[in-house]
């Protein structure tokens, strides 16, 4: 039990709080805590009883009044009310539920169904206060307001937001990725195609996106998941070239970054003619320029990773037109490449030598020649299809089973080597110098960065996509983009405090807010808990003090 004890030193009296306990049979003290003097702690006391001290709830409130702060700096709401046609009755608004959907996935609510317990448990129940509830019915009736046509036009208007506050492209960096969808009975934009996440035995829907160089998105198209990059190209490229007209943005001063899987001579005409390009080719479409001696590469620059990045440079032609071509290298890309290419061909060749020994023995089952094909082919990895030749052979009197002869192509695998560390890039920006056009090419990971934070469960996630139908899931991506939009322009915003966009979120989740009452009961506050210097800085750059 701990109790009080007085102590007399050097004439004055001073308290201290203390513990006894047995040891050993006896008394002794074992916990001491100094208090002050008599009129010390009865000052401590006054000052206690004026403080709101007791802590009755606290909540995350940074990130997510952040980015009600922001829905609020790019005009959401009224935009979106704007373009929709729901009359002016009592409730929400569409903009306001979109809003809503948009924050609560944004802080983990990855279902229509889950975001009025996320709303309840949230500060957003203390920033915004209304009867409604928010159900999944409702999120769902509030979709059909926002078909594609009218999702293109609010994206048009915050476009034009972006740019009255300083963000105009003149770069764009375009690529394209899908998502696999849980829900078997679909409609037509879910189909089976070559999944990124390897889901292939899964439908998925695919989505093109062009993001600017400060990678905020200034352009979305979704389509069918069996559609090949190559081919929905062109489309990508109308969608694109309306949204420039659309922000009076002169096309042919645009620059536009893709990948090689674009690549076609109708493709490269087709953007050429609106804007210029750089671009990168596969390696079979320059073959000569891979046994370039790397006597005659240059160095360019030092990347952020301190790899020093050297280039060739030569006009040459490509697709029926002539660009000026850089082949890159990077030293250490190449012994990464090479070690990952042995280390896998090492795999396939003990596999195969397995199943040699196999078919060389009489024992088991028979086996056809299909049945050998088949598993053949189950050992060759995609990528190593063209390195490893072979023939499957009759099966022999006597025996039960066919011969297996395997071999390596040693062209292609000498061109496989040739190209380790090199990227083949290439654009009509004739002017430009070396260093200028591999940066540009190589800032294209602004684009993968966008499709890892629609990824990402802890930020704005796309998926798992559970809907089924095509104007839903339109609808449901359409959101997510707009939330990623949201994320770009906060980290925009504050980008002179040199934080990623994950530090900056985990700054801002770091912000609480309690409701607090004195120790008698009555008024109860909202005061925001103690922040560290860069939390303080965010605070105050943006306004969150605003809302309380």
């Amino acid at each position: 039990m701990v109790s009080l004890k007085k102590k007399k030193i050097k004439g004055h009296i001073y308290w201290y709080a203390v513990e006894m306990a047995r040891v050993g049979g006896k008394p002794k003290q074992v916990w001491q805590k100094y208090l002050g003097t008599a009129e010390k702690i009865i000052e401590l006391k006054e000052k206690s009883e004026e403080l709101p001290h007791i802590k009755l709830k606290s909540f995350q409130y940074g990130k997510t009044a952040a980015l009600f702060s922001i829905s609020g700096e790019l005009n959401f709401i009224d935009i979106v009310n704007k373009h929709t046609n729901k009359k002016q009755i009592e409730g929400l608004t569409v903009g306001q539920y979109l809003l809503l959907n948009i924050i609560g996935r944004c802080d983990g609510a990855l279902s229509e169904n889950d975001i009025q317990k996320w709303f309840d448990k949230s500060s957003m129940s203390i920033l915004w206060k209304f009867p409604h509830k928010l159900t999944c019915q409702n999120f769902l009736n509030h979709y059909k307001y926002i078909d594609h046509e009218t999702s293109k036009k609010i994206e048009d208007d915050l476009c034009k937001v972006l740019i009255e506050k300083g963000i105009t492209p003149k770069i764009l960096f375009l690529d394209e990725t899908n998502w696999f969808n849980y829900i078997k009975k679909v409609e037509e934009l879910a189909q089976n195609g070559n999944n990124k996440q390897y889901r292939n035995h899964m439908k998925q829907i695919s989505m093109g996106l062009a993001v600017s160089e400060d990678n905020v998105p200034f352009m979305h198209e979704v389509y069918e998941g069996n559609k090949h990059d190559s081919k929905i190209f062109p489309e990508l490229i109308d969608a694109l070239t309306e949204r420039l007209n659309n922000l009076k943005i002169t096309t042919e001063e645009m620059i536009l970054v893709f990948d090689k899987g674009n690549n076609s001579e109708i493709n490269i005409k087709d953007v050429m003619s609106k804007m210029h390009i750089v671009a990168s080719a596969k390696h079979n479409q320059a073959e000569e320029l891979l046994y370039v001696s790397l006597e005659d590469y240059k160095y360019l620059y030092t990347n952020s990773k301190g790899n020093e990045i050297y280039g060739y440079r030569k006009k040459y032609e490509l697709f029926g037109e002539d660009f000026t071509t850089v082949v890159l290298y990077n030293e250490a890309s190449h012994k990464k490449q090479k070690k990952s290419y042995e280390a896998s061909k090492a795999k396939i060749c003990e596999r195969l030598e397995d199943l040699k020994r196999r078919l060389g023995s009489n024992r088991g089952k028979e086996r056809d020649k299909s049945s050998v094909e088949r598993e053949f082919n189950d050992i060759i990895y995609k990528d190593f299809r063209s390195v490893f030749g072979h023939k499957v052979g009759e099966i022999q009197e006597g025996k039960k089973k066919p011969s297996l002869e395997i071999w390596i192509e040693k062209e292609v695998e000498e061109l496989r080597y040739a190209g380790f560390g090199k990227t083949i890039v290439f654009t009509d920006m004739h002017t430009w110098h070396s260093e200028k056009i591999a940066k540009t090419y190589n800032q294209k990971y602004l684009v993968e960065d966008d499709f890892k934070l629609l990824n990402d469960v802890l930020l704005v996630p796309v998926g798992p996509i559970n809907h089924h139908k095509d104007f839903n899931i339109r609808a449901h991506i359409f959101l997510c983009i707009i939330g990623m939009i949201f994320y770009r322009y906060l980290a925009w915003k504050c980008k002179y405090l040199g934080l990623s966009l994950r530090r900056l979120v985990e700054e801002l989740e770091g912000i609480r807010v309690a409701l607090v009452q004195g120790k008698k009961g009555g008024k109860v506050d909202l005061v925001v808990e103690e922040m560290d210097a860069k939390q303080a800085r965010l605070f105050s750059l943006l306004d969150l003090g605003k809302f309380m």
